[in-house]
């Protein structure tokens, strides 16, 4: 039987390599006295390591010398004063050192960061001291040297795949990361948009097949869903939030593998773990096969502030069937039936009982009768409606300003996925460069955790200092464009 040690061995022999580069900003030398500081400009978004040398200008230094380094994705983050943050999140994922320097030497600073600009600032020396070979070692396990351009004619595309894969890249270490900012972690709603993006772009399949196994080997919770997160450092951990979308999400990220792939071994190893996935949503549902809901945190879907997210987790409960149900044909097992059907059944009753014909939108009890545009996206998605009466729901449902909005490009993912699948390619197309498009016209490196046009200060964390910029959930345009040829 296959246990957590074989998960994780499995885990540790797909470990991929990590490449190193080094990167010299824009400034070669900084002579400096007590409140000077410099912003050094790394020209790009990097993850990694920072060093520089510090030495005498004219007269042995004869006390210890402080500084304080900041590294920030944007110069909103560099010149932002850290002692105004409204904490929302843990203050210390904010990027700040606080450095005495005792000789002169090379500095080597042993934390990992992730940034374009930093910012030293020296805090007091009783001498004039030197700053030189600034350097920064940046690090990721994408193989660029395998990256081929997108092959497209809109300029404002090239450049968003662009920007879309330096976004993979910098979450491509020894897992795919939810953000090298802030978390750190392998989160599975992250993974499934990262390992889709990878297949068309650095197409590292190792790392994939890595984080399968990591989730794996991860404790169940009393439903028995698999955990949402995993920590690897300093040990093996999995998180104790279990969120019941992205458990089903673990499933079709090993169906988006296998269509990849055709890794049977893989599957083998990991079949029984989806149909429990399965199995265990399927315990909580209704009479009418409709989801209850659960205490705790039950389901993520998006950040979007007070929504009403049971609709969606039922449509994302379909969209996992489909695609379980069409790996178990294409492995020939026996239980393809039995989902087959019982996709069937869930998809009826989720019309019948869910859907409101008089509004003609999927605006229901169980979410209090909130209209939303998640839920319409999952319903699509989830097979529930179709053809020309999905579209013109989904249209008028973007179009509406009663509707609550997705604030992540996560969310967003599945609002030009249910386009696509429409056949709406060119709205689809439209969307997608408008939403990501104005990121890059607000000067992102890489793509964000949160955006909301209009409100450059949403952050779902009460303060914008908390924002990853640069975010894994947020790389899928690059495999939009290169799939469906946009």
């Amino acid at each position: 039987m296959k246990d957590k040690n074989y998960f994780l061995k499995k885990a540790e022999e797909n470990r991929p390599q990590l490449f190193f580069r080094k990167i010299v900003p824009d400034a070669e030398r900084f002579l400096a006295e007590s409140g000077n500081s410099i912003v050094l400009d790394l020209k790009e978004h990097a993850v990694g390591h920072f060093s520089f040398k510090f030495d005498n200008y004219d007269d042995f230094i004869d006390a210890p010398v402080r500084m304080t380094i900041k590294f920030g994705e944007d110069l909103y983050e560099i010149n932002r004063e850290f002692s105004t943050y409204e904490p929302g999140l843990s203050k210390t994922w904010l990027q700040e050192e606080i450095l005495n320097i005792d000789l002169p030497g090379e500095i080597k600073m042993p934390r990992r960061y992730s940034c374009r600009y930093i910012k030293i600032t020296v805090d007091f020396t009783r001498k004039p001291i030197v700053l030189s070979d600034f350097c920064f070692t940046a690090s990721t396990s994408a193989d660029i040297t395998q990256l081929e351009k997108a092959e497209t004619n809109d300029e404002m595309l090239g450049r968003i795949d662009e920007v879309a894969t330096d976004t993979l890249k910098e979450c491509m270490q020894v897992f795919l990361e939810d953000g090298p900012k802030r978390d750190r972690r392998l989160w599975t709603g992250d993974l499934r948009l990262e390992a889709l993006t990878n297949y068309y772009t650095f197409n590292n399949n190792k790392i994939v097949r890595r984080c399968l196994y990591l989730f794996a080997a991860g404790e169940t919770d009393e439903l028995g869903f698999l955990p949402s997160y995993i920590y690897e450092t300093p040990y093996y951990f999995s998180g104790r939030a279990h969120i019941a979308d992205y458990a089903l999400l673990f499933v079709v990220t090993l169906c988006d593998y296998y269509e990849h792939t055709a890794d049977g071994d893989t599957v083998d190893d990991l079949l029984t773990i989806c149909k429990s996935q399965l199995d265990c949503f399927e315990k909580i549902l209704d009479e009418n096969l409709i989801v209850t809901p659960q205490k705790g945190w039950f389901s993520f879907i998006d950040w979007c502030p007070g929504l009403k997210a049971l609709t969606a987790l039922q449509g994302v409960y379909l969209y996992t069937l489909e695609r379980f149900a069409d790996l178990l044909e294409k492995l020939g097992d026996c239980d393809c039936k039995k989902y087959s059907e019982l996709l069937k059944k869930v998809r009826l009753s989720s019309k019948t009982h869910l859907f409101d014909e008089n509004k003609k939108a999927f605006i229901n009890y169980l979410d209090e009768y909130q209209f939303n545009i998640h839920s319409q996206v999952w319903m699509i998605l989830g097979g529930v409606i179709g053809g020309e009466e999905a579209k013109e729901l989904l249209l008028c449902a973007l179009e509406s300003e009663d509707a609550k909005q997705p604030v992540t490009p996560y969310m967003q993912h599945y609002v030009v996925e249910a386009m696509l699948k429409l056949g709406m390619k060119k709205e689809a197309t439209e969307y997608l460069k408008n939403f990501w498009g104005g990121m890059i016209e607000l000067g992102a490196d890489t793509f964000w955790e949160a955006y909301v046009p209009g409100e450059p200060d949403f952050s779902p964390y009460n303060d914008r200092l908390s924002n990853s910029l640069c975010h894994a959930w947020s790389c899928t345009p690059s495999y939009f464009i290169r799939k469906y040829n946009l």
